[in-house]
């Protein structure tokens, strides 16, 4: 309960070696995503240096008596199937010097996030014996609310002996207040300003109220849980407390269908109406008018779009529709954007597409003409079609480029910045926000002609049945076309994903093939296609594959097993990290050393009841492991049901949400001294 406190003697005669289990989560629509962190402390209640602070920036201290070490799914979430992580801390006693008097147990919540410790649904202290992960003692932490760092517990000493206390007490700022509460100066990395330390006297900012000691003896330390001593000498350093990278988690609804119908006969009239739409001509310029209209009215997605073109900062203004003569001929753009800063103003041509239009050449050369004539910095042509590698979907005199910018965005790419501003980012003025939230749902709509990537082209049919064949050859122009259009799936798949995890993913060509004769030459012998997508915050790339020969596509993600521990405890460490709601056919793979390409694999729901199945039988050391999900090719060169995009971006979605979002690389722990 909150306040108790024990011996350790008491809970084990021989407990020297520890090891604490931080639980927390909350709900799929709401997580609290806690990081642990540990404080050892001097008698006044102070650290004694930056160095006595240990969490994601610094997970090791006195030469690894405190060590924070990996976050884990936790047993909670199994239980419940709420999303809930476990941060688990091993703690030698024995090595801790003698002027730390106080180990302080905590975890905060990123700043960033919406959520507290009060959203929290899981939320407990467990203390384990470090020699066989047996449960000693365990604290549910509850009347959590506003704060967003949390006090779990402590070890204490008391009359030369090692205690541990359930304390509960949290504090509104977070890590940044708790540790400056405890001594250490914070860097402020967004204003580079610094945090110091409490006057002598102070209250701790947004805490709680104090923990009532269970008995006289242990008076001394109850209050000194509630209010840290006095003020010690300020720090030099300034320690940051910004957090590491991690990978973003997909939207609880990610997999959610849009009902076709609304519930009602009562529709809400639409900002950017589809209704009417009469042909591609209509369409097209309906499209292009409430584009450049809404990046005029929106700020924020203005000049994210023409940011991406190379124009300054400043107010935009756009145009439809604008006459022009060259070579005394007429010439009509879609449209003029012009972005003023100051006394400099940058202006560009636009030629916008719909549905399967495509740019042609020839009149993209045209408007590249009329900018260089007119002084305008750009042209910016919008189509369906993605560029892949290269700059743009057409070909055109290089001469041209000289003083005017080609600049190509894809209506796949426009739908991804809308998403991130208006799901993720957010933009302040209501106003605005309404009026993008409308755009978005226009270009979502079939009539809008705005559905980005959605077809492998006229030549996929050909090459696929020519690799089954081993008829294809990599000069053959149409594998060229198949594997250009493969790397625009991966883009297209990395925008999609963009937007749901409120993330730029990148699209990247496969290591082992930079270049598009390489990727040509791989699809003619092997029938192999390959992408890579670099999510930030992720263990590592996620690897993107079709196999043409067998119809399968694949995706998959490498990480580094652990360098200590026993090769059965290696891979229980991968096991623990996917979630049980991941399928069984998931395949491990465990790289072995000694020997290019050797290996063992498994199936996931095969190593769940036995998990050595995945070891050697020569006892080679496991060095990393590869985690593979797989799924039917389809057949179909569109974007339904049935086809390859769809069977692509279908698996790439579900293999982040069961496994990559849930992946953490290990820690190496240092090397320990020598006992005297």
């Amino acid at each position: 309960m909150k306040g108790a406190n024990v011996a350790l003697r008491d809970l084990d005669a021989e407990l020297g070696s520890v090891t604490v289990v931080l639980e927390s989560g909350g709900t799929s629509d709401l997580p609290v995503a806690a990081d642990a962190s540990v404080l050892l402390l001097a008698a006044d209640g102070r650290a004694r240096s930056d160095d006595d602070l240990v969490f994601y920036n610094q997970p090791v201290a006195l030469g690894g008596a405190i060590h924070l070490r990996e976050k884990v799914r936790s047993d909670a979430a199994d239980d419940s199937g709420e999303d809930a992580s476990a941060d688990i801390i091993t703690l030698e006693l024995d090595d801790v010097p003698d002027d730390v008097d106080r180990i302080v147990l905590a975890a905060s919540i990123d700043p960033g996030s919406d959520a507290t410790f009060g959203d929290a649904t899981v939320l407990s202290m467990r203390l384990q014996r470090t020699a066989d992960a047996q449960d000693v003692l365990s604290f549910p932490v509850e009347g959590a609310s506003r704060e967003t760092a949390l006090l779990f517990g402590e070890f204490y000493r008391r009359n030369g002996e090692w205690r541990v206390r359930a304390i509960g007490q949290g504090y509104e700022h977070g890590l940044a207040a708790l540790i400056a509460d405890h001594g250490i100066a914070v860097q402020d990395d967004s204003s580079s300003t610094m945090t110091d330390p409490p006057e002598a006297g102070t209250e701790p900012v947004g805490a709680v109220e104090a923990i009532p000691a269970d008995d006289a003896g242990d008076e001394a330390a109850g209050d000194s849980a509630s209010v840290p001593g006095p003020a010690a000498q300020t720090a030099q350093r300034r320690l940051s407390v910004r957090r590491p990278a991690r990978a973003p988690r997909m939207p609880a609804d990610w997999n959610a269908t849009i009902p076709a119908d609304d519930v009602t006969d009562w529709q809400r009239a639409r900002l950017f109406p589809v209704a009417g739409i009469g042909g591609g001509e209509e369409q097209e310029r309906r499209a292009t008018s409430a584009l450049l209209a809404v990046m005029s009215l929106v700020r924020d997605f203005g000049r994210a779009l023409t940011a991406r073109c190379g124009a300054p900062a400043g107010m935009v203004e756009t145009f439809i529709e604008v006459p022009f003569g060259h070579d005394e001929e007429a010439y009509r753009p879609d449209g003029v954007i012009r972005v003023t800063r100051g006394q400099r103003m940058w202006q560009a041509l636009v030629e916008a597409k719909t549905a399967t239009g495509q740019l042609r050449a020839d009149q993209v050369e045209s408007y590249l003409g009329i900018a260089k004539d007119k002084g305008y910095d750009a042209v910016v042509t919008i189509s369906n079609e993605l560029a892949g590698a290269e700059d743009s979907p057409v070909s055109v005199d290089r001469r041209k480029l000289k003083k005017v910018k080609l600049i190509h965005l894809s209506w796949d790419q426009i739908r991804t910045q809308a998403v991130l501003l208006t799901r993720h980012h957010g933009v302040a003025d209501p106003t605005q926000r309404r009026v993008l939230d409308e755009f978005v749902r226009y270009m979502s709509h079939p009539k809008s002609g705005l559905h980005g990537f959605t077809d492998m082209g006229p030549r996929w049919v050909g090459v696929r049945d020519a690799v089954k064949a081993r008829t294809l050859r990599s000069g053959d122009r149409n594998a060229a076309e198949v594997s250009g259009r493969f790397d625009q799936l991966v883009e297209h798949v990395a925008l999609r994903l963009s937007a749901l995890l409120g993330v730029e993913v990148q699209s990247l060509p496969p290591r082992n093939a930079p270049d598009a004769a390489t990727r040509c030459q791989q699809l003619a012998d092997s029938g192999l296609l390959f992408g890579t997508l670099r999510v930030p915050g992720a263990v590592d790339v996620l690897v993107l594959s079709a196999d043409l020969r067998a119809e399968r596509v694949a995706c998959s993600i490498q990480l580094d097993a652990p360098r200590d521990g026993r090769p059965l405890t290696r891979v229980n460490w991968l096991l623990r990290q996917l979630p049980v709601g991941a399928r069984d056919s998931l395949r491990v793979e465990a790289a072995l050393a000694g020997g290019r390409g050797a290996s063992t694999a498994a199936l996931v729901g095969a190593l769940r009841k036995k998990p050595e199945q995945l070891l050697p039988a020569d006892g080679r050391e496991i060095r990393a492991f590869r985690v593979v999900m797989e799924a039917p090719i389809g057949s179909r060169r569109s974007s339904v049901p049935g086809g390859l995009i769809k069977s692509v971006q279908d698996l790439t979605n579900s293999f982040y949400a069961e496994v990559v979002q849930n992946l953490s690389p290990w820690n190496a722990r240092p090397p320990r001294v020598p006992a005297q």
